[in-house]
């Protein structure tokens, strides 16, 4: 009869113990891998060079704890790089992709760099002598917005509605969307 009770007990403990520390992890598991990772891919499906450019994602938090992240490839060397003394950044690799982090504050920094996965993706041009340099500037900026519960309330993508539709609808099952989430924005060229 002891040894039922202490083999109940010990049972007990492990199922307890183990429900727990899956809820915890599934609380804190916001990444923006996915996001990065479609930005990149539909780069290089438009021919911009990513050989000797680098990624900009930045990030601000507003008084309620909601983050807008804008996805950018910039042009030039990232070692020369210098932003605004109003503004914080962090460099880190993304696979073989230069990434530029840029917050207002090193909160925003911190919650950047927990947001972005270590990966092994390689990524990789179709055609190295091509360079579209329609994507170096401010015009082709995806823009995010999460609630403080990290799940999305708005998107924008600068890409004729069929395009951004498409890549929205590749991403929305992986993603945790807000149900304040209202439509996507797109150029509806």
């Amino acid at each position: 009869m002891k040894n039922k009770i202490k083999f109940l007990i010990l049972m007990f403990i492990v199922i307890y113990s183990n429900a727990f520390s899956q809820i915890n992890k599934e609380n804190n598991c916001f990444s923006i891998n996915l996001l990065i990772d479609s930005f990149i891919n539909n780069l290089i499906d438009k021919e911009a060079n990513l050989n000797e450019n680098y990624l900009i994602i930045k990030s601000l938090k507003d008084k309620d704890g909601n983050y807008n992240i804008d996805f950018a490839l910039s042009i030039g060397n990232l070692d020369t790089l210098k932003v605004t003394s109003s503004e914080k950044e962090m460099k880190l690799r993304y696979g073989n992709i230069k990434i530029l982090l840029i917050g207002k504050t090193n909160e925003d920094l911190i919650f950047l760099k927990k947001s972005i996965k270590k990966t092994k993706n390689i990524f990789s041009n179709k055609d190295i002598s091509k360079n579209n340099t329609n994507f170096y500037d401010e015009d082709y900026v995806w823009s995010t917005f999460f609630d403080n519960k990290k799940e999305l309330i708005n998107f924008y993508i600068p890409e004729e509605k069929e395009v951004a539709y498409k890549i929205f609808n590749s991403l929305k099952n992986k993603i945790n969307i807000s149900p304040k989430f209202k439509t996507l924005d797109c150029s509806c060229w």
